[in-house]
């Protein structure tokens, strides 16, 4: 039995060790836990390190003997003010000459100054600026539609605007979209209600009836279409009026009725072509397309309405009394293959879209099809171009009139173009801007039809804008049409591009369906001798004709910017040509047999055997690889030359010395320098190479993203279809060249934009990104506005090569098409930018040519960019996020490409895989040539010399988070074993209490 003396000595025993072991017993169950988040930390930093050095605006190198007078891009600007100023004035400018007049009954517009007007509709509170995700805005500071048309002279109808702004109908207003658009919230249009407005709304508009202005808006975003509703051939989902917008133009309609105001003016505020049906009468007297407005475009419209400004935008697009008449909308979506569970495919490699329309998108199909039925051939059917069409490619209005003579159109056989000369005399009583359009037709023949080669009735193939020509003032405009871009290209034939035997028309048309009734009347039909299937008599005097007497298959059968040898490159992404799809075979929509081949349903596909091995998420495999760097041996790595990057400076890619430096080069720099590419390129200490930052910019620099310099304020422009809209290629250089600017003082080097996919139909999330449905006019301004980026050093990364034209499932879906659709429709928008402008980069996209992702695609990316084009610039991936790793390290450096901006250094970590591969370790010794290549040449040496050395090291919140590792760790340790050691020094020199010795 225990004695209360043994209770009381095993106490003061248990107390004395306590206090000889402490605080070494306690504080390792402090230190475990600090230790553990440390640890976490520290995982997580390395997992996502770029994410962090962008949110921490962290640098991971320094560099010593800089010289801050090696200034080689400068500012064109004398301060930062001078240079926003500059910018905010330009980004009104896009919006004044974007801005389109589609309707202007009886001379509406514009309004007299002074003029007390209404603004009706929730978006007239809150207006689309541009779209969301990577092209995302800074609003903060932008004007409201109030308080621009205050500033230019008009009273505004403050009751109306309260209760859309702060009132009752406040409470509908528009969900804002995150970085990421979600089709169940950023997608609603949002309007007031009949039932919510009151009397007292109504009866302010007595005072301010001189104009109601009704505001439509859609938004588009990145990560998701806008709703459709295909499935209901009268609805056009988002983009159609909802039953409030439709309920709110029949009040004004019936006010307009009853003499209670007296104009009706709609702002279509969307970058996706809203769809028109509402327009049907003449209620409405005029229409102005306005776009996404950017941060300063609201002014311009606000100019245009108060007369201060002479619209002059024309379409980019065709407007659609009905969106869902498109040939693409039928397909216009995602579907899994059929056996997908079957065949093991993810989401990242089982669904696919079939551009089952071919070359006919947009215009394309409307004016073709309306020629063909004007003509009775091809199969039209009974079909009527109005009822699709509201407004056709290329139409625009003006407070003006401007006619046409003199028409001239010259060969230059040594430059093989044709000079198209004309006088444009403004013939009203207002200045104005006018855009002259050139439109090719090409001959459809038997050879076409035996091969499959599509022709359009008229293709944009030139265009220019005037200057601001004084009424009753002329101005000769001449036109220069490259014979090759009238070319057509036979992916079963001849394999390249041909011209037909046959006759040839260029003409000048006010818009698209202008240009095909010019060609009409000059093969002697008309409005009379067609039955009144032609809608309008055409104007002779504004074609030209020629005959080619031949098949010609060789003269554009090399490329005109490298003589590389052009053929096809997409046999494996066309269903009726790729040789492992087993016997899956579509019909394309064809102009010899429209109704007969117009698509109907989606197309239904499995995935072969052999498609599947296609589909793999890796498909380099050592040992069985035949593609451009078959036989390759291991190059030198870590040699000791003694050069820097900058040693390399302005010297020509091609210079044997470059092969001095990448000898320095071991694999591991090769994989870091590639590999850990999210919105930065590393420092490479071996070459003394700086590292750069890196930004999005499709609408301009857009620097609110991750901890970008939050001091460098940058140019907001409209939405990039506002920018198509403005025909003007010296605009867009001028754009160019201020963003540009804003990169010099944002200290960006590689600029992620702009974008040049295309309007496929008017459901992608990201039209505002993208300039038109039309490849030609995308890749002409885009070439003049990369000329001007990269004229201030920073290099552009045009976004997203190629055929991403929607967002839904885009990571990872399978795009099936014809080669004449891809390098006709889809490719000419990027075309330009690289054989014209010099440009230096393209971000390839999530989504996949047939079973390849796009970024591991051979043909798409050294046969195209590389060979044919002669990009000898960087090419990046999208972002490579958390599991969407099937953008694949090996594959993409052996198809071409170079960087992965990757979040997670995932493609880092796999390129380490391979560097005892001969094979991966050339290719990314390839690779890493053109990203050196363009960083020297760049902005992002500013301030280095051939001197100038770089010190690599961790940023300053990983160090820490290191250190902090380290601190704890040892001090668990230290704190543990000492806590041990006492412990047991204690239990020696002091015994334990036996209940034994104190039995009584």
């Amino acid at each position: 039995m225990k004695s209360a003396a043994y209770k009381a000595q095993k106490k003061a025993w248990n107390k004395a060790r306590r206090k000889a072991v402490r605080p070494f017993k306690g504080l390792p169950f402090l230190f475990a836990p600090l230790l553990v988040v440390a640890l976490i930390a520290l995982y997580v930093f390395n997992w996502f390190p770029m994410t962090f050095d962008l949110i921490t605006g962290s640098k991971r190198y320094t560099i010593k003997n800089g010289d801050a007078s090696a200034q080689y891009f400068t500012s064109d600007f004398a301060s930062d003010e001078e240079r926003v100023e500059y910018g905010k004035k330009l980004s009104q400018s896009v919006e004044e000459e974007g801005a389109t007049l589609l309707r202007n009954n009886n001379d509406a517009l514009p309004l007299a100054k002074g003029a007390n007007v209404t603004l009706f509709s929730q978006a007239s509170t809150n207006l689309v600026y541009g779209g969301t995700g990577s092209a995302g805005l800074d609003t903060s500071e932008v004007k409201t539609l109030k308080t621009a048309m205050e500033d230019a002279g008009f009273n505004v109808n403050d009751t109306m605007w309260k209760f859309y702004a702060e009132g009752e109908g406040s409470k509908y207003q528009r969900i804002a979209a995150g970085m990421i658009a979600d089709e169940n919230s950023t997608y609603s249009a949002n309007e007031v209600p009949m039932s919510a407005y009151s009397d007292t709304e109504w009866n302010s508009v007595a005072d301010y009836r001189d104009a109601a202005i009704m505001v439509v808006s859609r938004v588009g975003g990145e990560g998701a279409d806008l709703p459709s509703d295909t499935d209901d051939a009268q609805s056009a989902g988002y983009l159609g009026l909802d039953d409030n917008e439709r309920a709110l133009l029949d009040k004004l309609t019936e006010m307009k009725q009853n003499g209670e105001i007296d104009k009706i003016i709609v702002l279509l505020n969307s970058s996706n072509g809203i769809q028109l049906d509402f327009l049907a009468g003449d209620a409405v007297d005029s229409v102005l397309w306005i776009g996404g407005v950017g941060g300063q475009g609201v002014q311009a419209v606000a100019d245009i309405i108060a007369g201060e400004v002479n619209p002059s935008g024309r379409l980019a697009d065709t407007f659609l009394n009905d969106n869902t008449s498109s040939p693409a909308m039928v397909n216009f979506g995602s579907w899994q293959y059929g056996n997908y569970e079957q065949a093991g495919l993810t989401k990242y490699n089982g669904n696919y879209v079939v551009y089952q329309e071919g070359i006919y998108v947009g215009y394309r199909y409307y004016e073709t099809r309306y020629e063909d039925m004007v003509t009775e051939s091809g199969n039209s059917g009974d079909w009527n171009y109005a009822d699709d069409v509201a407004y056709p490619f290329g139409y625009g209005l003006s407070y003006t009139n401007f006619d046409y003579s003199d028409m001239a159109t010259v060969y230059d056989e040594a430059n093989d173009q044709y000079k198209v000369s004309l006088t444009v005399t403004n013939t009203g009583d207002v200045a104005g801007k006018h855009t002259v359009q050139v439109y090719a037709q090409s001959p459809y023949t038997d050879y076409d039809r035996e091969h499959g080669v599509e022709k359009p009735a008229v293709g944009l193939v030139g265009f220019a804008k005037t200057g601001i020509i004084d009424p009753g003032k002329s101005e000769k405009v001449t036109v220069t049409v490259d014979k090759r871009d009238i070319a057509s290209y036979d992916a079963d034939g001849a394999g390249t591009y041909i011209m037909d035997a046959g006759d040839y028309y260029l003409t000048v048309g006010r818009n698209a369906h202008d240009a095909v009734n010019n060609v009409l009347a000059a093969k002697n039909h008309t409005p009379a001798n067609t039955d009144g299937r032609m809608d309008a008599a055409g104007d002779t005097t504004l074609t030209y004709q020629w005959n080619e007497d031949k098949l010609d298959t060789t003269t554009y059968a090399k490329s005109y910017a490298t003589g590389v040898a052009i053929e096809n490159q997409f046999d494996d992404a066309d269903l009726n040509r790729a040789d492992f799809v087993g016997d899956q075979k579509i019909d394309y929509l064809t102009r010899s047999d429209w109704q007969g081949s117009f698509p109907t349903e989606p197309v239904k596909l499995d995935a072969t055997d052999d498609m599947v091995k296609e589909l793999a998420i890796s498909r380099y495999a050592q040992g069985d690889y035949d593609g451009v760097f078959a036989g390759s041996e291991m190059p030198t790595t870590g040699a000791k030359n003694g050069l820097k990057a900058m040693d390399l400076k302005g010297v020509d890619f091609d210079d044997p010395k470059w092969d001095d430096l990448l000898d320095q080069l071991t694999a591991k720099d090769m994989a870091y320098l590639l590999g850990s590419a999210f919105h930065y390129t590393q420092p490479i200490e071996s070459i003394d190479l700086p590292g750069t930052r890196d930004e999005n910019g499709p609408t301009g620099l857009t620097t609110t993203l991750f901890g970008a310099k939050s001091d460098v304020k940058t140019m907001g422009l409209p939405s990039e279809d506002v920018m198509g809209a403005t025909y003007n290629t010296e605009l867009m250089e001028d754009v160019g060249r201020v963003i540009g600017n804003d990169c010099i003082a944002a200290h960006v080097t590689f600029l992620y934009g702009p974008g040049a996919n295309i309007h496929r139909t008017s459901y992608s999330g990201r039209n505002f990104e993208y300039f038109s449905e039309d490849g030609f006019l995308s890749g002409k301004l885009l070439a003049r506005e990369v000329a001007g980026i990269e004229s201030k050093g920073a290099r552009v990364m045009v976004k997203h090569f190629a055929l991403n034209d929607q967002e839904l499932d885009r990571s990872g879906i399978c795009t099936w098409s014809n080669e004449q659709a891809i390098r006709e429709v889809y490719l000419r928008a990027f075309e330009y930018a690289f054989t014209e402008a010099g440009g230096n980069g393209v971000m390839s996209s999530y989504s996949r040519v047939g079973c390849h992702w796009n970024g591991g695609d051979e043909g798409m990316i050294q046969g195209i960019l590389r060979d044919e084009w002669g990009v000898k610039g960087a090419i990046i991936t999208d972002n490579s996020a958390m599991d969407n790793h099937y953008m694949d390290g090996p594959d993409g450096v052996l198809a071409g490409a170079d960087l992965f901006d990757s979040m997670t250094e995932i493609e880092y970590d796999h390129l380490l895989q391979y560097t005892d591969d001969p094979v991966v370790v050339t290719a990314m010794r390839d690779a890493s040539h053109r990203v050196i290549y363009a960083i020297v040449n760049s902005l992002g040496v500013n301030g280095m010399t051939a001197e100038s050395t770089v010190d690599a090291h961790d940023p300053p919140y990983l160090l820490a988070t290191k250190i902090a590792v380290g601190v704890l760790a040892v001090a668990f340790v230290a704190c543990t074993v000492l806590g041990i050691v006492r412990n047991v020094r204690f239990r020696r020199a002091n015994p334990k209490p036996r209940k034994a010795d104190f039995i009584e």
